[in-house]
């Protein structure tokens, strides 16, 4: 859901994911066998064959219910 609020975060503002340059994701527990390949199909899902630079940080804690967050800087 968060690549899918992403994409439509993107169009918003008139960019294409093509021009995402670099992305930060952060995860609460993070897990890298069980996250990354979840991770890395959603990333796909928007940016098909596009790969921008990439971080994944592990959180403690976010908002009360957040599980993950992506932060996106696009060159338009």
């Amino acid at each position: 859901m968060s690549f899918a609020n992403l994409g439509c975060a993107l169009s918003a503002a008139g960019a294409r994911p093509d021009q995402v340059c670099k992305i930060t994701v952060y995860i609460v527990d993070y897990n890298r066998d069980e996250h990354v390949p979840i991770i890395e199909a959603a990333q796909i899902s928007l940016f098909g064959d596009h790969k921008p630079a990439n971080v994944i940080v592990g959180v403690a804690i976010m908002s009360p219910g957040y599980l993950i967050e992506v932060d996106a800087i696009a060159v338009i």
